[in-house]
């Protein structure tokens, strides 16, 4: 096959900018020395970003270039428990029997935190009424706390 016109890119081959005016353009990112506060910042941003940090921007502390890694979200919420505090418990007991998400029986209280989606008990605050809690994790200030408030704490899972 035989082309019968010469096309207008063979006529720009071989020049530096085929086409594009001076030197650079018709880019992207590269001919503004990239993107963000951490490339290239020495060839044609320096004074800029020096000047930023002079001001304090964003903080005293902030150096160049890139500092850390964001944790992947599916890592994040493997490792998120629900957790409740002794005294946000006790303070909530009526309300969980009233909503009979827990029962009362005399003066002891009944509850299951596996049904409030609550996976672990922590020890802050003071708890007064006898509570039986049936949960996967709890810490060991809360467990002393409850015991000797005169409730029991049962692990769903055996305690490693």
């Amino acid at each position: 096959m035989t082309i019968k016109y010469k096309k207008k890119i063979r006529d720009k081959r071989g020049t530096r900018t085929i086409g594009y005016g001076n030197v650079g353009q018709h880019r992207k990112s590269g001919q503004r020395v990239g993107k963000g506060k951490t490339t290239q910042w020495k060839k044609a941003m320096k004074s800029y970003y020096l000047k930023q940090k002079e001001l304090g921007f964003p903080d005293p502390d902030w150096e160049m270039g890139k500092t850390g890694f964001k944790r992947p979200q599916d890592i994040i919420r493997i490792s998120k428990v629900n957790s409740i505090n002794i005294k946000d418990l006790d303070l909530k007991l009526d309300e969980y029997v009233t909503q009979e998400k827990a029962t009362k029986s005399g003066n002891a209280y009944v509850i299951n935190l596996a049904d409030l989606n609550i996976q672990k008990i922590l020890g802050r605050g003071e708890i007064n009424k006898k509570v039986n809690v049936t949960v996967k994790k709890a810490s060991k200030n809360a467990e002393e706390k409850i015991k000797k408030a005169g409730g029991k704490v049962t692990y769903l899972l055996s305690k490693k």
